[in-house]
């Protein structure tokens, strides 16, 4: 309330036409900035003084750029309009047919990619796909060194069956951190970027061997279990390459179903008698 007060003496201070029963709080030549607009802008939790002084910026902003755009409309000449014309016309066009294509290709039977697709695929092509870094799959979790459960955490993790898994949810807010998706492939470095004290001659160490680890500092306790470790050149595994190839097939036949929509056009005009090109 207090906020739209302030709003209604601004309005009332500032003697603009109107065009209709809107409320505007700015005008650069005939046109007008509603109120409407500008209230929609502003976040509805922020102080009275913080509402006005981002509210003043908008107007500024709003003003500075209609009458930039004045400016250069009145500095152009006939063919640079009519140049600046035809790009939006075009622009406008493309515009219209790429969101006609997505729409007419999303979700269409032609472009659907299977799971057989992709590992056919896959099968075909694996020597295409090699790795730049070095990536495993793995888990850890940090902890609090002082635990009174810690015993019982070290051999659950370690193990980590179904079981266990229920464990680490009923507790997890006891753990300072924590990533138990050790069925996922990832970036070695982004792994142990969230284990500080390690150096790159125990982490190389780790991955190789597979190991379960155990690291601590003064404050915490880390626990790491590597599954599986793939290093930089090796072959990349299908499930961390999936959904490039789903794409990398997606876009293929996309540009299949489209060329052939696209011949179908041309013939039902030929056809139809709407279209013809002269020689």
């Amino acid at each position: 309330m207090k906020r739209y007060f302030l709003f209604l003496l601004l309005l009332i201070s500032c003697d603009f036409n109107k065009k209709s029963d809107d409320n505007y709080v700015a005008r650069v030549g005939e046109e007008f900035l509603s109120y409407s607009y500008l209230n929609d802008l502003i976040p509805k939790n922020i102080s009275v003084e913080d509402s006005v002084e981002l509210a003043n910026k908008i107007i500024s902003e709003w003003a500075t750029s209609k009458l930039l755009l004045q400016n250069a409309q009145n500095n152009l000449n006939e063919n640079e309009k009519e140049s600046i014309d035809e790009k939006s016309k075009k622009y406008r066009e493309n515009l219209i047919l790429s969101d006609y294509k997505n729409k007419i290709s999303k979700n269409n039977p032609d472009t659907i990619v299977t799971d057989n697709e992709i590992k056919v695929f896959f099968e075909n092509n694996s020597k295409n796909f090699t790795l730049y870094n070095e990536i495993i799959q793995g888990r850890y979790l940090k902890l609090n060194k002082n635990n009174f459960n810690i015993n019982e955490i070290k051999r659950r993790f370690n193990r980590f069956n179904l079981g266990d898994r229920y464990f680490f949810d009923s507790i997890s807010i006891q753990l300072l951190n924590y990533s138990f998706n050790d069925s996922t492939w990832i970036n070695k470095n982004l792994f142990f970027n969230k284990i500080p004290t390690l150096n790159n001659d125990e982490i190389q160490r780790i991955v190789k061997n597979n190991l379960f680890y155990i690291e601590e500092d003064s404050l915490a306790l880390y626990l790491i279990k590597i599954n599986k470790y793939k290093k930089a050149n090796d072959y990349a595994p299908l499930d961390y390459i999936y959904e490039r190839i789903r794409e990398l097939i997606s876009n293929r036949k996309r540009i299949d179903y489209l060329t052939k929509i696209e011949k179908e056009l041309i013939e039902d005009a030929l056809f139809k008698k709407t279209y013809e090109k002269f020689n």
